[in-house]
C-alpha cells in the first residue's frame, strides 16, 4: 500500500478527483445561481480549479521543482490552456451534438484532459 501511495500518478488522479469536484461544483453553481451561460461558468470553474491543483501537485504530487516557481506557473498555465480548450470542445460537442445532461457532459470533459495533463505536467512542468 505504501508504494500505491508514493506514486506520483496515484497522487495525482486524487488532486484530480478534488479538483474535478471543485470544477464541476463551481461550473454547476454558476451555471444555475450566477449566470446560465456555458461558457462563462466553465471559465470561472477552471480558473479556480486549475490554481488550486498547481499548489496541490507542486506541494504533493511532484518531486521535482528544477524551475523557478514562475516558469513553473507560466508552464502549468500553458498546459492548462492547451487542456481548458479540449475541456470545452468536449464540453460543447457533448451538449450540442450528443444532447448529453450538463453534469455528464462536465464529467466527460473534465475525464478527458487527465492523463495528457499528468504527461505533460511531469514531463514539462515539474520536472
Amino acid at each position: 500500500m505504501k508504494k500505491i501511495v508514493k506514486n506520483s500518478f496515484f497522487k495525482y488522479i486524487i488532486v484530480a478527483l478534488l479538483t474535478s469536484a471543485l470544477n464541476i461544483g463551481i461550473y454547476l453553481g454558476c451555471y444555475k445561481y450566477i449566470i446560465s451561460n456555458i461558457l462563462i461558468s466553465n471559465i470561472a470553474a477552471y480558473s479556480v480549479s486549475i490554481f488550486a491543483q498547481f499548489f496541490l501537485n507542486r506541494h504533493t504530487v511532484f518531486e521535482g521543482n528544477e524551475h523557478h516557481i514562475i516558469i513553473q506557473i507560466i508552464l502549468f498555465l500553458l498546459v492548462k490552456l492547451i487542456a481548458f480548450f479540449i475541456d470545452s470542445g468536449v464540453l460543447y460537442l457533448c451538449l450540442n451534438y450528443f444532447k448529453m445532461n450538463n453534469f455528464i457532459a462536465k464529467l466527460i470533459a473534465n475525464c478527458s484532459t487527465t492523463i495528457s495533463n499528468y504527461s505533460l505536467n511531469k514531463k514539462v512542468v515539474f520536472k
